[in-house]
This record gives structure tokens, sequence and C-alpha cells, in this order.
């Protein structure tokens, strides 16, 4: 009993951090003397005030959810370590947001679905195309929501839907204390954690198993497991490569949640660097718990996974509540914890952003207090009720990828072609618009894994390519003069 209260002392510590990091990030808001504007531009993008290491740790700590400490071992563990590929490609995608991108999206509008509406586009499309982004993020944050409650259920020794309350409880409070500004501060604490905690499991789980490191790793490597490259079949690492490029370009340059840690940082040339620097610490991270997964692979090789582990999906969460020492157990709880909540509070602020300045824009502007309160209490709600659904499936890092795989496509057609290359599309942003380049987006998405069985990481080159062959016809029936 003694043992677990050292458990329990290291998290709430950890729990009491957070909250004192965003009260103090609250106390930067303005509660008074400030327009409801300038409380919109401190909440949703913390003033223009992130520096570029608030902007690189907060991008790794939100693209880094328990589905990395969680899901890319088990990964490993089933598999190899051919996920490494996504995130290769992901260098050259963040240098096209880096170069392309952000010089188009800087300072030109609360959220990004505001600029791609600023030239001939009607308030229903700018609603419309946030609407589709909306739903989208709900359903691929639900997954990783979930899969942080399990180690926590674990370690807690209750239902996992507590454990997934207990979690969204606590953040939708912290969120709400200090908006953007909270969010990225709780973020580098997250960071540095969870990066921590793979470190440890490095050390720990050879002490454990009795092997030395090099040992287990060379035989994790004799089995194939340490691979991401494979000679006599090049395509696989080939389609990985290109569904990291254009699948990072709209994860990381379309998406709400990414894009205000860069158009709220305080010059463009900051977030440059931050998008483009933060995918070699991507590929890092990435690794790190990959060698986890080869790590777990070497001890019960052989042996099955052990009883009462439904998949690989629980093994690293069951390995660290049965075998880590105590405190370094309530740590590595608290890192899991410290990934599912810098996922969660970032995408309930994008999501609060995006309903305050796309979706409902016509509510009195001086409400947006009690306004901004109901937004993150229904979003708070629906992510809850999603992971829930979530917890019905296995493979939950390659179900959240997919997730995004499907819609991500279309998504960044409309962007491209209102943003990048709009004088090839002079059509308006409408609700039309946007929902016939969803479904063209989502048709292609369907022939590619339905019908030609392609490689899914293609799925976000078929759900653009469709898209933008959409909004090139509909351009064409209905041309309109662009300024």
């Amino acid at each position: 009993m003694d043992m677990m209260l050292i458990d329990w002392w290291v998290i709430l510590g950890y729990i009491g951090l957070v909250f004192f990091l965003a009260l103090k990030a609250g106390k930067l808001v303005p509660s008074s003397g400030s327009t409801p504007e300038q409380l919109a531009q401190e909440k949703y993008l913390a003033g223009k005030s992130l520096t570029f290491p608030e902007s690189i740790c907060s991008i790794i700590a939100t693209e880094v959810s328990a589905l990395t400490f969680l899901g890319i071992p088990a990964f490993a563990f089933n598999t190899d370590f051919s996920f490494v590929q996504i995130y290769m490609g992901a260098i050259i995608g963040r240098l096209v947001i880096a170069l392309v991108f952000l010089p188009k999206i800087y300072n030109e509008g609360l959220t990004i679905y505001e600029v791609m509406a600023k030239h001939s586009g009607l308030p229903s499309g700018q609603r419309a195309v946030a609407l589709f982004y909306s739903i989208a993020k709900l359903l691929s944050v639900g997954v990783r929501l979930f899969s942080g409650a399990i180690l926590v259920s674990h370690f807690m020794g209750i239902n996992i839907y507590f454990g997934l309350a207990t979690v969204t409880l606590m953040t939708f409070i912290y969120t709400l204390i200090g908006g953007l500004k909270a969010v990225v501060r709780t973020d580098i604490l997250q960071m540095g954690l969870f990066i921590s905690g793979g470190l440890i499991a490095h050390y720990l789980i050879p002490e454990v198993s009795g092997n030395s490191w090099g040992e287990m790793m060379n035989l994790a490597h004799s089995a194939g497991k340490t691979s991401f490259f494979d000679l006599s079949n090049p395509l696989p690492f080939i389609f990985g490569i290109m569904g990291g490029i254009l699948f990072d370009m709209a994860t990381h340059g379309v998406d709400q949640d990414f894009a205000q840690r860069l158009t709220a940082n305080k010059s463009m040339k900051r977030a440059q660097q931050a998008i483009f620097f933060s995918s070699f610490m991507s590929i890092a991270v990435g690794f790190l718990f990959l060698g986890v997964g080869a790590l777990l692979w070497s001890h019960y090789q052989g042996q099955g996974l052990p009883v009462g582990v439904e998949s690989a999906d629980h093994l690293f969460s069951y390995f660290i509540v049965n075998h880590f020492p105590p405190g370094i157990r309530g740590l590595m709880v608290a890192g899991v914890l410290a990934a599912t909540m810098s996922t969660l509070d970032s995408t309930i602020n994008a999501l609060c952003a995006t309903v305050y300045n796309d979706i409902l824009p016509k509510r009195k502007i001086e409400n947006i207090k009690i306004d901004s309160f109901m937004d993150t209490i229904v979003i708070t709600v629906l992510l809850f009720t999603i992971a829930v659904i979530a917890s019905k499936n296995d493979g939950l890092l390659m179900l959240g990828l997919k997730v995004q795989s499907w819609t991500a496509g279309p998504l960044l057609g409309l962007f491209l072609s209102k943003v990048i290359i709009k004088k090839w599309f002079p059509y308006t942003l409408s609700a039309k618009s946007v929902a016939g380049a969803y479904a063209f987006g989502t048709l292609g998405v369907y022939l590619n894994t339905q019908v030609l069985d392609w490689n899914w990481n293609l799925n976000v080159y078929w759900g653009c390519l469709m898209a933008l062959l959409f909004l090139k016809i509909y351009s064409r029936m209905r041309p309109v003069k662009l300024a």
C-alpha cells in the first residue's frame, strides 16, 4: 500500500503542476479592459505571443498522443518499424507547410477556414468546411482519448469508462482556465514527461527481463522487428513516404489544431522553423516508442500475450503496472496522462475556435465568455462519447490514423484550391462546393481501399485529387471573378 502511495503522490504532483501552469497562463489572459475581439485573440491565438520553443514543443506534444505511448509499441510488437516511414515523409510535407502554406495564412485570420473563405467565399462555405473538419477531428481524437484511458484504468483498477471520464474532466477544467496559452505551457511539461517515460522504459524493460538492451534489440532485429525498409520489396516504403508527405500537409498544415500553433507565433519566421524542425523530433520520438515495442516483443517472444491482456494495445500498460517499480510506475501513468491531455486540450481549444469563428459566428460577441464555456462543455462531451464507442475496436493506432486519412484529402483539396492555386479554381466557396468536394473525396478513398485495394497511405492522395477534380468541374460550371 505504501508503494502505491508513492505512485499516487507522483501522479498528484504532476496534476497539481499542470493546474498551476494553467492558472499562471490564465492570468496572462486579460479579464477586463479588452474588447471581445481581443479576448478571442488571447484565448484562441494566445495574443500572438508564442515563442519558437513553445511552438515546437506544443506541436510534438499534440501529435504524440497516448496512441504513440501505447499504440506505437503495439505496432512494433505486432509488425516492425515501418510506421516511421510516415514520419520520414513528413519532413517534405512540413517543408511545404513552412515555405508555401504559412506565408498565405499567417496574420490572415483567426482560423484557417476564415482564410479559405476570405476571397470569393460565402459564410455558408466557411461554416461547411469548418463543420466537416470538426466532425473528422472529433472522430480521430476520440480514438486517442480512449487509448489514453487504458493505462489509467489498469493502474487505478477501475472501469475504463470511469478512467475516461477522469482524464476528460481534468483536461476540460484546465483548458477552460487559460485558453491556448495554458494549453501550450502545459504541453511543454507534458512533452518532457512522456519522452522521459519512453527513455525509462528502454532501461527498465531489459532490467525486468534480465537481459541487456543490446541483446534484446538484436533478438528483435533478427526477427525483422526493427525493419522499416525492405530492399526486395521497396513499394511499401515508397507508399509510406508518399503517404507521410500529403498526410502531414493535411494534418499539420490545414488542421486548425496545428495551424493555430503556427499562426499564434510571434513571427512567421519562427513559426516556419518550428514546423520544419518538429519533423526531426517526430522521427526521434517514433523510433523511441517503436523501440519499446521491440523490447516488449523480445521479452514475451514465444510466450504470447499475458493472461488478461486483450491485445497488444494493452501490453505496455500491463507491463508498466505489473513490473515497473513504485514511483517510476506513477511517472509512467503520468506520462500517459500527459500524452492524452496534451492531445485533448489542443483539440478542445481548436474546435472551440472554429465554433466561435466559423460555425456559429453570428452570436453576440459580448457573450464570448459564456459561449466559450458552453462550447467547451459540448465538445468535451462529444469527445468522451466517441471515445466510448472507440473502446469496441482493436488496433487503435491504425484506426485513429485511418479515420483522418478518409477526411484529410478533401480538406487539403479545398485549401489548395482557395488559397494556394486559387487562380486555377475560380469558384465560390459555398456549402454546395464543400459538400461536393467531400463527396468526391470520399468516393476517391472508397475506390482506393475497396475497389483497387491499394495501400491506405494513398487515401489522402485519392481524396485530395478527387476533391480537386470536382472543384475544377464546379469552377467551370459556376465561375466567378477572383479578386
